[in-house]
């Protein structure tokens, strides 16, 4: 499967420990909303920082730059039919909630 670019979210301020922390702690937090395990590794790519994130049989991978946060996603042909367009907003919005908590973006947006 290849990874699609979802969404592309303007931030003030890039990945540091802390914001890491919280990242992490909004993930666990989180992690009941789906029906499989949800498993998650930081990574690096040259000087590219992103976040695996496996939620069967979805990988979504979140790639920090200074300047803005970039969503990708894959899964099989079966699964992308079960996300609506709803689905996509309410991701979209739970995404934005996790970049404010982690101080990426402040309350009137990025």
């Amino acid at each position: 499967m290849n990874l699609e670019q979802f969404y592309v979210f303007p931030i003030q301020s890039g990945l540091n420990a802390q914001k890491r922390k919280i990242v992490e702690a909004q993930i666990n937090e989180n992690a009941q909303l789906f029906e499989q395990k949800v498993a998650y590794k930081w990574l690096k790519r040259g000087e590219e920082k992103f976040l695996r994130i496996l939620a069967e049989p979805v990988t979504i991978e979140i790639v920090f730059h200074d300047d803005r946060v970039e969503l990708f996603g894959a899964a099989p042909t079966w699964a992308r039919l079960l996300f609506t367009a709803a689905r996509k907003k309410e991701l979209q919005q739970r995404i934005q909630e996790v970049l404010l908590a982690a101080g990426f973006i402040n309350a009137g947006g990025g």
